[in-house]
């Protein structure tokens, strides 16, 4: 990795202060995994001020520390107005010393599904980084540069955002040579006030693109027009599950209970593809993949050696073999209507007979208790014959289920109650999928059912 100075930096960020010089490769906002020589960077949030831990940060090797707050400590301190832009600023230097192809990832939904498809397709044609985790906000992107090595071919960051303005501030500091929008929901609706307002933050992406970026967009979306005018006059690579017209297509897609398998279609050229993801969201993941990789010149039969390669990310519709024909499909990594609409669509498929278990959605805003409503309807009419839930906004959603003649239909008081009622299902041939937003932390009823139900 390349090393910086203090003192150099420190004219290329508004500085109060510098107690001292110093050279650093790497930052880091956190002493749980700080290293030897690196750049702590004191963030204060809500509850917390990395001031009170600098002391800690230096017993554990850090070489400086970014602070807004000058304290007593022999340890070098870069004094700023707010560590926080501070931090970003620094993300920026640091990008211009990266080489390689940046590719930019955002949407509502399979944002993280494409980057992981992305790091195996990409990897057919050289070395491929991606952002860890889901360090996709104003504080993960600076931190997913510092982590990059140098003489890396393509690069993949994660763009997320809560509220307006957030992705274009991190594309600007990204600054990929291809985009990928992959789809707008409604998630987090109370910060965008409504599924308007997350389409045009969605769309922020493009404006770190610069005059020759590209950008890969979702063809079935209701906004696909208006990213496309936002494009302008750069190259855009459409893809789309439905309609040939789009640069890159599905068709003979074929689902089962263990993935898909469908033909790529590019202009006149087609491609076999096979998918170890459940459900057809997946191969609308795959074909964004894909688009962004025939953007960086890679050949079909490299994206479809990679998309094989690809297999369920933890808490992503990941299926748990369980003996007599059952299994237990964990997809609680997190959710909003649209990734539920999917889920159910998956469970859908499974044979014998289904459970769905939800916990509550969170950040849906004014709709959440209407939206929690529509997801029971769907569940009613997807045929699932069991379905549980846990959480003040899941019962409205047990209660929608109940009214459409659903099955078996039950709100739970906690998450003991839920593997309590997995043990009364029928003891074969039964799918259960568990679900719920982050906040709801579902996958811990994952970790009961499978440690019980064997």
């Amino acid at each position: 990795m390349t090393s910086f100075s203090l003192s150099k930096l420190s004219k290329q960020v508004e500085t109060s202060r510098l107690t001292g010089d110093a050279r650093f490769s790497r930052v880091s906002t956190d002493t749980r995994n700080i290293g030897a020589g690196d750049l702590f960077v004191a963030l204060i949030g809500p509850n917390f001020d990395g001031h009170e831990f600098i002391a800690q940060a230096q017993s554990q090797g850090a070489c400086a520390a970014l602070v807004s707050t000058e304290i007593d400590t022999d340890l070098p301190q870069w004094v700023v107005p707010d560590t926080r832009i501070a931090l970003g600023q620094l993300a920026a230097v640091k990008r211009q010393s990266l080489d390689g192809q940046f590719i930019a990832v955002t949407g509502s939904s399979g944002k993280t599904t494409v980057k992981e498809m992305l790091q195996q397709v990409l990897a057919q044609a050289g070395q491929v980084e991606v952002t860890q985790g889901n360090l996709n906000n104003d504080i993960g992107v600076p931190l997913s540069l510092w982590a990059m090595h140098d003489n890396v071919d393509y690069r993949v960051l994660e763009l997320g955002a809560n509220h307006l303005g957030e992705i274009a501030y991190t594309s600007r500091m990204a600054q990929a040579h291809v985009a990928i929008l992959n789809n707008a929901q409604e998630a987090h609706l109370a910060g965008f006030g409504g599924i308007g307002g997350v389409a045009t933050a969605k769309g922020e992406i493009i404006s770190g693109l610069g005059a020759t970026g590209q950008v890969v967009l979702n063809y079935d979306d209701h906004y696909f027009a208006q990213w496309q005018q936002l494009a302008g006059d750069r190259r855009v690579w459409s893809f789309s599950l439905v309609d040939p017209k789009a640069s890159v297509s599905a068709n003979q897609i074929e689902l089962s209970a263990k993935g898909s398998q469908f033909v790529l279609q590019v202009g006149g050229q087609s491609q076999p593809i096979m998918l170890h993801l459940l459900g057809q969201h997946n191969v609308a993941n795959a074909l964004a993949a894909a688009a962004a990789a025939l953007a960086l010149g890679l050949s079909l039969a490299q994206i479809a050696r990679g998309l094989a390669q690809v297999r369920p990310y933890q808490g992503r519709l990941v299926s748990h073999q369980l003996s007599h024909n059952r299994c237990v499909i964990d997809d609680t990594y997190n959710a909003n209507p649209g990734s539920v609409t999917a889920a159910i669509s998956v469970l859908q498929q499974q044979p014998g007979e289904r459970c769905f278990m939800l916990g509550d959605l969170g950040e849906l805003g004014e709709q959440e208790v209407a939206l929690h409503q529509r997801i029971g309807r769907q569940v009613a009419d997807a045929g699932i014959e069991w379905f549980y839930g846990f959480g003040p906004l899941a019962q409205y959603a047990i209660a929608s289920y109940r009214s459409h003649q659903g099955g078996f239909g039950k709100a739970c008081e906690n998450k003991e109650n839920l593997t309590s009622c997995f043990e009364q299902l029928p003891k074969s041939n039964l799918s259960c999928l568990v679900k719920g937003s982050r906040s709801s932390h579902m996958e811990q009823v994952v970790e009961q059912l499978l440690n019980g139900g064997n």
